[in-house]
């Protein structure tokens, strides 16, 4: 009788949006006996939903493109499909999208009339300017959907658990750390190879030995959540409208929970992860402009005068700050064969030699001593995910997907 086959590692760094699908992707096409899944990461959905340390937790998670190319289109078509078809109701919703725009020619680049619902120009539009922003010269409005941030990737990591998934904390510094896979104790009954790694690591990518990725920055986004349970409609700006001069963009994004979004800025380059007040001030005076039942009015009696909105009736909850992980030109996903040299009899110098990973738990690589001298390469085979900066919910399935199909192909 033929021993059933030993099954296939997969490692995946981050546990960030993307990470978080790209387990859900390949869970759902290998079972357990073919691939097993392991996420390393420094935050958890379970643990870390208030660190500064990732993106995931901060974003406002509406389905809105603002490019008009592919492979980004093509991943936010299959993303709003997923999402209908695999998230429960209670955590993706319906949301109306009124649409602005100061540049009414780019109403050509929309594309995605035909998978929204609804979608149609409004007759009156908003006030052309909210100080020194320009803000509208045409508008449209259609229905697409909101993601529940704090629901969703707990969500996620449930049905990854109850897959199989194992989540280790940890911090990666090298692909070199991930010669085998991971494990949360010293204590694990056997190490086993890794065959491929997911990078999913977002930022991280910048630093990791290995990858050091130059192109990858940071977009700083600061945002004011609040408590508004009538708002039931996003307010967004054409092709994500920045202002050139501050940075800043204007959009609201209500959640199923009641919650609301304001934002925002997107300050590239920007590592700061402390909210700034005057911002967080003028984001809540120009949501105010557009919707003035973001604030609490006292009830009117017979005889009063009728009261102005002001922002120091809003109710809110918190004030956010989250670093998108962006990068020059756009996402990578590909895959990518990685080498590292192991012997100073390789012609490199011992500065350059791969390290012994020692920084994870039950992950140390200790080749054996008899072919230690022998070994000139190693190589780690890698699927690399990471940089799509605003776009992570948006985009996430249709990422997945592709790396999904990279993955076969390396453990083919």
């Amino acid at each position: 009788m033929a021993s059933p086959k030993t099954p296939k590692q997969v490692v995946i760094i981050g546990s960030g949006v993307i990470g978080l699908t790209c387990a859900y992707e390949l869970s759902s096409k290998y079972s357990p006996a073919e691939v097993n899944i392991t996420i390393i990461a420094r935050d958890m959905p379970d643990d870390s939903l208030d660190s500064t340390g990732w993106a995931s937790p901060w974003a406002g998670a509406n389905w809105y493109p603002f490019l008009n190319r592919d492979p980004e289109n093509r991943w936010e078509r299959v993303s709003f499909g997923r999402y209908k078809r695999d998230v429960p109701s209670d955590i993706v919703m319906d949301l109306p999208i009124k649409l602005y725009t100061s540049e009414p020619e780019k109403a050509k680049d929309i594309w995605y009339h035909d998978i929204v619902g609804k979608f149609q120009p409004i007759a009156k539009p908003y006030p052309a300017s909210i100080g020194s922003t320009p803000m509208t010269a045409s508008a449209f409005e259609f229905v697409s959907i909101s993601i529940n941030v704090p629901r969703f990737l707990p969500w996620l990591q449930d049905q990854l658990k109850q897959r199989g998934v194992k989540f280790v904390k940890g911090w990666v510094s090298s692909v070199a750390d991930l010669e085998y896979v991971p494990t949360q104790g010293r204590n694990a009954p056997q190490r086993l190879k890794t065959d491929v790694i997911v990078n999913a690591s977002g930022l991280g990518a910048k630093c990791i030995v290995g990858i050091a990725d130059p192109l990858v920055r940071p977009i700083r986004g600061q945002t004011v959540l609040v408590r508004a349970p009538k708002i039931d409609w996003c307010l967004m700006g054409l092709s994500f409208y920045v202002n050139p001069e501050t940075s800043e963009s204007t959009y609201f994004i209500p959640r199923t929970n009641g919650d609301v979004v304001l934002g925002g800025t997107f300050q590239a380059d920007n590592w700061d992860v402390s909210p700034d007040p005057a911002i967080a001030r003028g984001i809540l005076e120009r949501c105010l402009t557009y919707c003035p039942e973001l604030a609490t009015q006292p009830p009117s009696t017979p005889g009063s005068p009728t009261t102005t909105p002001d922002i120091s009736t809003i109710k809110v909850l918190r004030h956010n700050v989250g670093l998108r992980p962006a990068r020059i030109g756009g996402a990578r996903v590909e895959k990518e064969v990685i080498t590292f040299p192991t012997s100073a009899s390789s012609g490199w110098s011992t500065a350059d030699l791969a390290p012994v990973p020692n920084a994870l738990d039950g992950a140390q690589s200790v080749p054996d001593a008899e072919n230690r001298d022998a070994r000139d390469v190693k190589t780690f085979k890698v699927v690399h995910a990471y940089g799509v900066g605003p776009a992570g919910y948006q985009e996430c399935w249709g990422v997945a997907e592709d790396v999904c199909k990279l993955v076969g192909e390396l453990l083919e």
